[in-house]
């Protein structure tokens, strides 16, 4: 027994020697074969064992979310890892030890830089067998090989792509939208929702609105062309890859909420009051970046074919692949066309037909994209009002161009220049109708009146950044700092109104609207907008410190097209800053905290007198908008779910109400508070699972001596999908999903009170390698069902009722 107890605690002594000598020997092992310098490979064999669960997939993309997982920076060739997969990796490895794993089989080698970081290379050739060289000589070569390697090294710092890829089912490893930089989702201080391919496909997501269903905080306002979300109760701007589409500043026509499914790569909500990433104008409850699908060399050639019930039809095709051999030159065509017969309510026919096709470039630390892209939208008009004729409605004509370039520059830095240009032809024809107190609002006469409208619009957006990294100690800094421009112009619309009818909403009561007689009416607009930001991202060990500071300035210039009057806006300067910290309580647990600022510019339309300043002039203070926020994100089941939680206040002061008899009154803050869930991953193999729930307390700002203003927003919202894919042989390939979607009510401006009420949606699937076939029903209990912001006197934000989707996808 004594000598037992001897045994063990000799063995317990010896344990770290034993390790330390393991240690010391590897660092030598790792050093005699070049992967590092000998302080290097020490600092890397001491590395403790982190736990990862990786799966197999295209090189480039699993160690995007290795480098993600394991906090190291990591630089290479672009053309090192074309076509080259990895197995993937899983269980506790060191850091050695998993790059290892994971480059097994590709040729290539991970090297430790003398300013930090790794960098992939070729692995040398074997030397033949030759007589020993005295050690001296041994060693100066190898210094010299080494040195020549850190110099090639220094040369091949990739720009941080806006590609982050999603290893597990529904998961983005990292986000660009919130920091303009290629960030992991843990380290950033601030709620990001993404909704990924894997979920707008599961999910047979129809439109952008379509696919913001199921985040948290979110409400769709949907009438045809004028589409909007809000977030937290506030409008929320959308971007397509971080900039505004053209003249969407002006005209809601051309928004990107209105881009087909089949262009988008992912849709990224970012929650919170941050004029800096909108480079300009935003309430603060967040923001929708739209990313669309980039040329790539791999080969991409799939053709969709949608079919429901209610006349719903959609045709896409994606082409993508290298255009030269060494995969350099690259494209992707994007060509969709759809149509709705009972597009909302009792609107008739939208159709819509989009083309783009684009052209990339990569070599040597150079990415460039360049596209172009037409689109011809029809929808129904916000009026109430029947629209009977298929020429009825919007119809928007839209003409754009985009390019996206960046360099490096060496030594971890490089730029990027990106910009957009629209055009965009406006033709309508509806009728505006007034409301009804009648309990049957649709059977009811009221007073209608035609208008027909035609205009013509464009813009364009500019934005350039220098972006780096450096240390100062233990401090890592990643800044970023750049300008970005904005311009829009519309024409002074052409309109012609009709005499007023009486008629009811149903389908066919009025004739199709004229056109003959169309006049100038308002004024022709152009805005400015001019952004300089700065950020700094700071890492120390387990902290993560966002800093950024914005400084918008704004004027604008119109001209009454019947009196030739000009109004003019001043410019008007307005800073913002956006400050956050996260903190990695563990390698699952992030806690973070945010404070946020925004702002938008006010600008009536009647010639009034504002703080004892001319009429005319409409140059009355920016509103303040400001949002705190605090969450976690939580990393669950190796990694294959993700959790996050965050409570938030967000409110909008400075808001001005004004009418054409009265001077502008200043409205109380608009308060919104609440919590948020949203949960998405893959708990399961074959079981994958995306949820949210927010708890939503808004309040408008009540303007003194008017009516109270309701609302809108439901305090509870609830949804879940959940789908699972057999892993029986037999059934290998089969499918299917289940989903609800639910809310409390709400009361509206009518006095009405829109009650709670639940959805019930599903699919069954079959998919192989070739082809996919995806039947689903919306709707399932054919319930009565209204959107947000319905109004039942008006007649309007009905959802439809059971719809049957059958979606087909054939790769060739």
């Amino acid at each position: 027994m004594v000598l037992q107890n001897s045994r063990q605690r000799i063995l317990d002594t010896s344990r770290p020697l034993s390790i330390a000598m393991r240690l010391h020997v590897a660092c030598w092992c790792l050093a005699s074969a070049g992967f590092a310098t000998p302080q290097l490979a020490c600092a890397q064999a001491m590395q403790l064992a982190k736990n990862y669960t990786i799966g197999a997939g295209k090189l480039s993309q699993v160690l995007a979310v290795f480098a993600a997982r394991a906090g190291i920076s990591l630089v290479y060739d672009p053309a090192l890892v074309l076509d080259k997969v990895s197995p993937g990796l899983s269980g506790n490895h060191a850091l050695g030890d998993a790059f290892a794993r994971l480059l097994n089989g590709t040729g290539l080698e991970a090297v430790a830089k003398a300013e930090g970081g790794y960098a992939l290379r070729p692995k040398p050739a074997a030397l033949p067998l030759l007589a020993p060289r005295p050690l001296a000589a041994a060693n100066a070569q190898a210094a010299a090989a080494g040195a020549r390697d850190d110099a090639v090294l220094m040369e091949l710092v990739v720009v941080p792509s806006s590609e982050p890829p999603a290893a597990v089912w529904g998961v983005a490893a990292a986000s660009s939208s919130a920091t303009r930089t290629s960030t992991p989702l843990a380290e950033i201080p601030q709620s990001v929702q993404v909704v990924t391919q894997d979920i707008l496909a599961s999910q047979q997501s129809q439109s952008v609105l379509d696919a913001l269903h199921d985040v948290s905080g979110v409400n769709i306002y949907n009438r045809g062309a004028a589409t909007a979300v809000y977030i937290r109760g506030f409008l929320a701007p959308a971007r397509i890859n971080g900039l505004a589409q053209g003249p969407s500043l002006i005209d809601y026509a051309s928004s990107p909420l209105h881009t087909p499914l089949a262009a988008i790569d992912r849709i990224e909500v970012l929650k919170g009051a941050d004029s800096i990433v909108a480079n300009g104008d935003m309430e603060p409850g967040g923001l929708v970046n739209i990313i669309t699908k980039q040329p790539q060399a791999e080969p991409v050639r799939q053709l969709t074919v949608e079919t429901g019930t209610q006349g719903h039809q959609r045709v896409a095709l994606d082409l993508a692949g290298a255009l030269s051999e060494d995969q350099a030159w690259t494209h992707r065509t994007i060509l969709s066309a759809s149509r709705d017969a009972d597009a909302i309510d009792r609107y008739d026919s939208a159709r819509d037909l989009y083309f783009a096709p684009s052209l990339g470039y990569r070599h040597d630390g150079t990415v460039a994209v360049a596209g172009i892209s037409y689109q011809r939208n029809q929808q129904a008009n916000e009026g109430l009002g029947p629209i009977g004729l298929v020429d009825d409605g919007l119809l928007s004509t839209s003409l754009g161009a985009s390019f996206d370039l960046q360099q490096k520059l060496g030594s971890g830095w490089g730029w990027q220049s990106k910009g957009n240009y629209m055009r965009t032809r406006l033709s309508s024809r509806s009728y505006d109708c007034i409301a009804s107190d009648a309990s049957d609002a649709g059977n009811a006469l009221r007073d209608c009146q035609s208008t027909a409208l035609e205009s013509t619009s464009y813009g364009w957006n500019l934005e350039n950044s220098l972006h780096g990294s450096f240390h100062t100690g233990a401090l890592k800094h990643t800044v970023l700092a750049g300008m970005a421009l904005s311009y829009s112009w519309r024409a002074a619309p052409l309109v012609d109104t009709g005499q007023p009818m009486m008629a009811t909403l149903e389908r066919s009561s009025l004739p199709e609207v004229p056109a003959g007689n169309l006049a100038p009416s308002g004024p022709a607009v152009t805005l400015n907008y001019n952004n300089w930001f700065v950020q700094d991202q700071m890492a120390w060990r387990r902290w993560h410190f966002l800093a950024n500071l914005g400084y918008t300035r704004a004027w604008s210039h119109s001209t009454d097209a019947q009196t030739a009057a000009m109004t003019s806006q001043h410019p008007l300067s307005k800073p913002v800053y956006n400050v956050g910290l996260s903190y990695q309580l563990s390698d699952k647990l992030t806690l973070y905290i945010n404070r946020q600022k925004s702002f938008v510019l006010q600008a009536p339309t009647a010639p009034i007198r504002y703080d004892g300043g001319p009429p005319g002039l409409y140059n009355l203070p920016s509103t303040d908008g400001k949002s705190l926020e605090a969450g976690l994100k939580l990393s669950m089941l190796d990694e294959r779910l993700l959790l996050t939680v965050a409570a938030f206040r967000a409110s909008h002061a400075g808001v001005l109400y004004s009418d054409s008899s009265s001077s502008p009154l200043l409205q109380a803050p608009t308060i919104s508070r609440g919590m948020e869930f949203d949960l998405n991953g893959s708990p399961l193999p074959g079981w994958n699972l995306t949820a949210a729930y927010s708890y939503t307390d808004f309040s408008y700002g009540q303007i003194p001596g008017y009516e109270v203003i309701s609302s809108l927003i439901a305090r509870h919202q609830a949804s879940f999908w959940s789908s699972y894919d057999l892993q029986t042989p037999a059934w290998r390939g089969w499918g299917y999903g289940v989903g609800a979607t639910a809310r409390s009510g709400y009361p509206n401006n009518s006095g009405d009170h829109i009650g709670g009420q639940v959805a019930l949606d599903g699919n069954l699937r079959y998919a192989n390698k070739l082809w996919s076939l995806t039947l689903g029903v919306r709707n399932l209990l054919n319930r009565r069902l209204y959107g947000s912001f319905a109004d039942l006197q008006q007649g309007i934000g009905f959802e439809p009722g059971r719809v049957f989707v059958l979606t087909g996808r054939y790769n060739f």
